[in-house]
């Protein structure tokens, strides 16, 4: 799930961002009737015209069924005022999401209610392409998220948006598989692998059948899904740095320089490594393959913990023999934080109902239902503290213990989508076998050229 448009490709963009609005799949989400009662509020609510509001978001089957759980638990609130409320979701895969925001904003379509990645939630600010919603919430309701996800969803000190979830990607594992080489990966996030420690247990669980090239079991899984992005990615680069450093910062304190930080020499260096274990080692395929960890064709895989919901719905409640582990590190260990927003657009005929449903949504009770879905590490301090599995010592702590110690935001700058953008046919191209100095220094400068308009946006 990943990009998240510029002067000199201005023509090519408006073709895909026309295609993707071409291409969304819109499906409307029936509410259960209210029972409707002589002279009852909701019978009087029950009167009022429907609204349907329309969530663009990516096409995520857990999380549709996420928003129609709230859905059914929205219309009970406040004696059934907003039972009048449908929505309709129109999806689209992760990498057309972000250009199909801004033209859809742009364009003034019918949109009332976005989903957004947290770095990019200053680009859409700087924009206007989201409404900011700070005066319509206290400060009290802002303390039920965790800091980071506050932090990511402002801009300039305002948010626009409240979150559904926070993250942070480790390396877990198949069990049987690491069972079976002999590996005991590290049970403590201080006693991690290094990189080079890890490229070890990846070669030792690649398993070739006699006689072919291609193996059967893959070493590694490198990030979700089956995109390339900075979220996972990115992480390859930074943790070759020493913490402070340009390397380790990714790009310049104003938020618009890379050249000098994206292209050092470490960095480069650390996606040297990430061809070889495409071409090199062998040990991850060249070609992404959909579902590789829960279809058990890789033993790791680098991930947040929604992997564990996903196992569950394939296999049932804790049948997949996973296993969790810390991130691996050159020189410095760190997960990139922060995860999906709930955004309003600024075209919404329909404020108010959008409005009551993303408040809701982000709350502790929204995002409970959200999290039994979905099954990633909570925004909600409330609801964080109250899971089981989070606790020290259980089975998902580490992720939460992993957010605090090692945690970092991803790349602060409004510039965020171009720079996404630059990256990922940076990592595509260093897959396929080029030189990666050259990628690294040309994706550098041209980065900094198209969010070089960004200058003065703190």
């Amino acid at each position: 799930m990943w990009a998240r448009m510029w002067a000199g490709l201005t023509a090519l963009l408006v073709v895909v961002v026309v295609a993707s609005l071409l291409t969304g799949v819109l499906t409307p989400v029936q509410a259960s009737s209210p029972q409707l009662l002589t002279a009852s509020p909701q019978a009087q609510v029950a009167q009022k015209p429907k609204v349907v509001l329309k969530l663009l978001a990516i096409t995520d089957d857990a999380q549709i069924n996420a928003w129609k759980e709230i859905l059914e638990e929205f219309h009970k609130i406040d004696g059934g005022k907003w039972s009048y409320v449908d929505i309709a979701f129109e999806t689209v895969p992760f990498q057309d999401l972000f250009p199909k925001i801004e033209s859809a904003v742009a364009a003034g379509s019918d949109m009332d209610m976005v989903q957004s990645d947290g770095p990019d939630m200053k680009h859409y600010a700087f924009y206007r392409a989201l409404v900011p919603l700070d005066k319509y919430y206290t400060d009290a309701e802002k303390k039920q998220w965790l800091p980071q996800s506050l932090e990511e969803g402002s801009y300039r000190g305002v948010l626009y948006g409240p979150p559904m979830m926070q993250s942070c990607s480790l390396l877990m594992y198949n069990k049987q598989m690491t069972d079976a080489a002999g590996i005991k990966p590290p049970q403590t996030l201080g006693k991690s692998w290094t990189m080079a420690e890890a490229l070890r247990a990846w070669q030792k669980t690649t398993i070739r059948p006699s006689g072919s090239s291609v193996p059967s079991v893959w070493g590694l899984r490198w990030g979700q899904g089956t995109w390339v992005g900075d979220y996972e990615h990115g992480i390859f680069r930074r943790s070759n740095g020493a913490k402070g450093s340009p390397t380790y910062n990714g790009v310049g304190d104003d938020g618009i320089t890379f050249v000098g930080y994206m292209d050092t020499p470490e960095a480069i260096e650390a996606m040297q490594f990430y061809q070889d274990l495409h071409r090199k080692y062998k040990v991850t395929p060249i070609e992404a393959i959909p579902q590789i960890f829960e279809t058990k064709k890789s033993a790791f895989m680098v991930t947040p913990d929604n992997r564990i919901g996903e196992l569950n719905r394939l296999y049932g409640e804790g049948k997949f023999p996973w296993g969790v582990t810390g991130i691996p590190y050159f020189k410095t260990q760190l997960c990139h934080t922060g995860s999906w927003h709930y955004g309003i657009s600024p075209v919404t005929k329909h404020f108010d109902e959008a409005l009551a449903y993303v408040k809701f949504a982000s709350s502790d009770a929204g995002a409970r239902i959200w999290y039994k879905h979905v099954r990633q590490l909570p925004a909600n301090v409330a609801l964080l503290n109250t899971l089981p599995e989070y606790k020290p010592g259980a089975s998902q702590a580490i992720w939460v213990e992993a957010m605090n110690k090692i945690g970092v935001p991803r790349i602060q700058t409004p510039g965020y989508t171009e720079y996404q953008q630059v990256f990922a046919e940076v990592s595509l191209n260093i897959i396929s076998g080029a030189n990666v100095a050259e990628q690294m220094k040309a994706g550098a400068a041209r980065a900094q050229q198209l969010v070089a308009k960004y200058k003065g946006w703190k």
